[in-house]
Formats: structure tokens, C-alpha cells, sequence
């Protein structure tokens, strides 16, 4: 049985969560990355991942999208095992491409590093996921594209290349093509840190309002104001591990970790 984790409960009363990882585990070159994690987030949700470099929140994150494998434990999204597949023989394997393809397409993920298309334009970037993988019609994908722009403020952009716009700008694209693809959830991996001080704002103005709409999301960030903020919870990891969980108020007054207070001191 996978070890209780610090952060494996709900919010009392909620409904079955939307996110379940149940003692995840990972190693890399003999190291282990993430050490039996265990991790639910209810619908609606907000939770920020904190913690020293190193300690397991980016891998953690990629691996709820599947962009990392894990050696032993299950994650759920949407009541779906993401990544693997249990055969007739009772056997669990890793999904066939077009199944993964299928599985994650209830989770956005936003980058550090935007990953744009910049052979497309803004608009195409938005709108090429929907017509692609969803098979919608292109026109309601175009209309759709033109929507999310206009949400994420950047309508005037549509038929620009990446290359034009600020990192701020190409970060709230990015988010904007996330969306397109209609998610249940929405992944979030330090998506300030290629920015300059300037542009972190209006990336962080999209993500409240996401917050402020019930987008559930899992955040991998330093910024410790928009955490304090937006966060319903926050969950701090160390050493591939957590080690807490507590909504921002209380984690910042009286943090129970000494990792935890170690950390804060030198952030806050």
C-alpha cells in the first residue's frame, strides 16, 4: 500500500477529484525524482506546487500529461488512467500513441517556453489543435480562436507570426491555444520564468481570471504573490517528496515543515 501523503486529501465534502496520483514514483540515472507521490485535486481547484530546485514539481507535473513515465504508481484525470492501459490479460501497459493522444486531451499544458508554431500565425496557432485533433469544423475552430484571443487580449494579434510579440504576449497565446482544446484541467510549469520582469504580469492577470472562472490548474511557480493570491492550496515538495499542503493563508503564517520554513525564509 502506497504510504498517506500530506497532500492526498480533498477538500472535505468534494466530490470525487478530478486528479488522482496514487504513489507515483520515478528514478532517473540511479536518482530518485519522484519518491511515492501521492496527490488528489478536486474540480475547480487551484493548486501551486512549491519548493527548492530539484525537488520533483516540474516531473511531477509532466508526468500527470504523460510527458515523463513513471516506474510505479497510477494517476487519474478525469476518472482516466493517463499513460498506460490495462489489457485483457489483466497486464498494465503504456498507451498506444492515438490512445495517449486521446487521454490527454481533457489537460492543457502551458510551457515555460510558449512552443509555439512559428510557421503559423497567432490565429493558426490557436485553431490548428481543434481542426487536427478534435476534427472540429475549421470555421468554429477559426471563431473559437478569435474568442480566446480576445480573452487573453491579444484580438489585435490574430495574424501576426510568435516572432512578433513579446514573451508575454506568446505566453498568453500559448495559454489561448491550451484552451482551444477545451480542457478539464490545466497544467502550468513556471510560466513566468522566460520572461522579463515587465511581462510577468499579464501572463499571471490571465491565469486569476482562469482561477476567478473555476479552471481547475496545477501551477508550478515561484511567484509567491499570485500563489498567495489564487492558490486554494498549496502544496510544497522537497526531495521528490511532499512534504505539505495547506491553503496560502496558513502555510505562510506557520508552516510545520522545517524544509518548509527553510524554503519560505528564503523566498518571502
Amino acid at each position: 500500500m502506497p504510504k498517506t501523503d500530506p497532500a492526498s486529501s480533498s477538500p472535505s465534502g468534494a466530490a470525487a477529484p478530478l486528479v488522482r496520483a496514487r504513489g507515483v514514483t520515478r528514478s532517473l540515472g540511479g536518482r530518485t525524482v519522484l519518491d511515492d507521490v501521492s496527490l488528489e485535486v478536486s474540480r475547480g481547484e487551484v493548486v501551486v506546487l512549491v519548493g527548492p530546485s530539484g525537488a520533483g514539481k516540474t516531473t511531477l507535473l509532466r508526468t500527470i500529461n504523460h510527458l515523463e513515465s513513471i516506474d510505479r504508481g497510477e494517476i487519474t484525470v478525469a476518472g482516466k488512467r493517463v499513460g498506460y492501459v490495462e489489457g485483457a490479460d489483466g497486464k498494465v501497459r503504456s498507451a498506444p500513441k492515438r490512445v495517449l493522444a486521446k487521454q490527454r486531451q481533457d489537460i492543457g499544458f502551458v510551457f515555460q517556453h510558449f512552443n509555439l508554431f512559428p510557421h503559423m500565425t497567432v490565429a493558426e496557432n490557436v485553431w490548428h489543435g481543434p481542426v487536427r485533433v478534435l476534427k472540429a469544423p475549421k470555421a468554429e475552430a477559426v471563431a473559437q480562436a478569435q474568442a480566446l484571443l480576445a480573452r487573453v487580449g491579444l484580438a489585435d494579434k490574430a495574424d501576426v507570426r510568435p516572432n512578433k510579440l513579446s514573451g508575454g504576449q506568446q505566453q498568453r497565446v500559448a495559454i489561448a491555444r491550451a484552451l482551444a482544446m477545451q480542457p478539464k484541467l490545466m497544467l502550468f510549469d513556471e510560466p513566468t520564468s522566460a520572461l522579463d520582469p515587465e511581462m510577468i504580469g499579464e501572463v499571471l492577470d490571465v491565469m486569476k481570471e482562469l482561477a476567478r472562472e473555476h479552471m481547475t490548474m496545477i501551477v508550478v511557480t515561484h511567484e509567491m504573490g499570485f500563489a498567495r493570491e489564487v492558490a486554494d492550496r498549496i502544496v510544497v515538495m522537497d526531495a521528490g517528496a511532499v512534504i505539505e499542503s495547506a491553503p496560502p493563508a496558513e502555510l505562510f503564517a506557520n508552516p510545520q515543515h522545517p524544509r518548509t520554513r527553510s524554503f519560505l525564509s528564503k523566498i518571502l
